[in-house]
């Protein structure tokens, strides 16, 4: 009887020797050397694992450092001999003892690893129920437990439900999304065990109205969506995934609202084009590898003016962000090729009435006429009359309040005016005829004048008797 309580009372002081550490599996730990009087270069330390003889590392003035071959991508000495492991694996949660020589001085410390674990836990879909567990081996001592929750910068976690090493969430939000730690104290040590928890939900659209303009024939626009964590596909998939699609509403009345993509959740995830969709913007079909759900390179065009909704189908739920794009433009009275002299109105407009807190800041590099307006440009900019240095670039930006949203661009051709053709003719008629007139006269004129020439140049015949001929007729004389 007195040997038992004597095995007891050994086995109760051993227990008590060893110094309780916590450890999360795949973790980091670090076993402290305790230091000892004298030069610590000088100073011989080995680990031990378990019941091994053998040093799994060791330190000594003329080798330097030696470890066992299986542990060597795991563990090793700080530069105070300190032990660290990591990652933490299934067979290092036994006893590390360390064992200091020096000169003829040696001292022992003994530690025993004791697990502390948390269940992984499944994507949750924002608004349901959460339970996080943070389990411990039982030991020689009682740690306290510390729940501590991601520091997102977007939103406050708020208050959650803390029982022991429980922790519930009945209402999950999206800033409960993250790392969390459970932490423990005991014994004047900390240890922290993490785990990831992955709350489904989009991500809110920033902004949720786009403006834009079609600055260039190649101008291109996108449509943000997001999933708020980076979820893996492959879980997704497990909570209940069904489908998703994107859908265009375009700025009219009535409204209509046309299908664009349709999620396909096969081995490749990926956005595919709905067939049909005349009428409407054109949307490229895309692979997606991340969270990233948004529409890409879309042409900026009067047509994209709309609202766009991404959705996402779930067994127990639909998940739909919205976003509205705006499409800023300049409309000219009388095109983008105007004569010199004419007058013209220019319009900055979304197509349709802005509200008060909006304004409009009109530029023309070549042109002096903006400079007249004052502090306050109009939506409508009158010019009663262009020039021709008037050409150019004319731009209009979009303001609300100090926020600079978007800005479009007209190029203005101004031209001198053309005579009218028929004016020309009409003139050209009227020389040619003008001269054929004094052609003609010179003509008569001439004409005349050789007829009179001629009858002065004619020759006179007279008529008279020759006695010694007897001849009768004309005789020139």
């Amino acid at each position: 009887m007195m040997l038992c309580w004597i095995l007891i009372s050994l086995f109760v002081g051993f227990i008590k020797a060893q110094e309780v550490i916590y450890a999360q599996l795949g973790g980091t730990v670090t076993l402290p050397r305790e230091k000892v009087e004298g030069n610590a270069d000088s100073v011989y330390v080995n680990w031990f694992r378990g019941s091994d003889p053998n040093p799994a590392i060791s330190k000594n003035p003329q080798s330097g450092i030696q470890k066992e071959k299986e542990i060597k991508t795991h563990a090793h000495l700080l530069d105070d001999f300190s032990l660290q492991i990591s990652p933490v694996q299934d067979f290092d949660f036994v006893i590390w003892r360390c064992e200091q020589h020096e000169l003829q001085k040696t001292s022992k410390k003994t530690y025993k690893l004791y697990h502390v674990t948390i269940p992984k836990v499944s994507a949750v879909m924002v608004g349901a129920f959460l339970s996080l567990q943070c389990n411990v081996d039982d030991s020689s001592v009682i740690p306290e437990v510390k729940w501590i929750a991601p520091k997102n910068s977007d939103c406050n976690p708020g208050k959650y439900d803390k029982v022991k090493e429980t922790v519930t969430i009945t209402n999950v939000d999206r800033c409960h999304s993250g790392v969390w730690t459970c932490k423990l104290k005991y014994g004047g040590k900390e240890t922290k065990a993490t785990t990831a928890v992955f709350v489904i939900d989009l991500s809110p659209p920033i902004p949720d109205t786009i403006y834009t303009s079609p600055l260039t024939s190649s101008s291109t626009v996108k449509i943000p969506c997001s999933l708020y964590s980076n979820i893996p596909w492959l879980d997704l998939n497990e909570t209940g995934l069904r489908g998703g699609s994107w859908s265009f509403t375009p700025l009219s009345d009535p409204p209509s609202t046309h299908p664009l993509l349709n999620l396909n959740i096969g081995p490749v995830v990926r956005w595919d084009v709905v067939n049909g969709t005349d009428g409407i913007p054109t949307i490229e079909g895309r692979e997606l590898k991340d969270q990233d759900l948004s529409i890409h390179n879309l042409r900026v065009s009067e047509k994209i003016r709309g609202n766009y909704t991404c959705s996402l189908k779930f067994k127990s739920k639909i998940l739909s962000r919205t976003v509205k794009v705006e499409v800023l433009k300049i409309l000219s009275s009388e095109g983008s090729r105007v004569y010199e002299g004419k007058s013209v109105n220019l319009t900055c407009t979304l197509g349709h009435q802005q509200t008060s807190d909006f304004k409009v800041k009109w530029n023309c590099s070549s042109c002096s006429f903006v400079s007249s307006l004052g502090p306050s440009h109009p939506f409508t900019l009158l010019i009663p009359e262009l020039k021709v240095k008037d050409s150019g670039r004319w731009t209009c930006e979009l303001w609300k309040g100090k926020n600079k949203l978007t800005s479009a661009v007209l190029s203005l051709k101004i031209e001198k005016p053309p005579v009218n053709i028929w004016l020309i003719v009409a003139i050209c008629g009227g020389v040619v005829g003008f001269i054929l007139l004094i052609v003609i006269i010179i003509m008569c004129i001439r004409r005349h004048r050789q007829m009179m020439m001629y009858r002065r140049r004619k020759t006179k015949f007279c008529c008279c008797k020759n006695p010694q001929q007897n001849q009768k007729g004309f005789y020139k004389t």
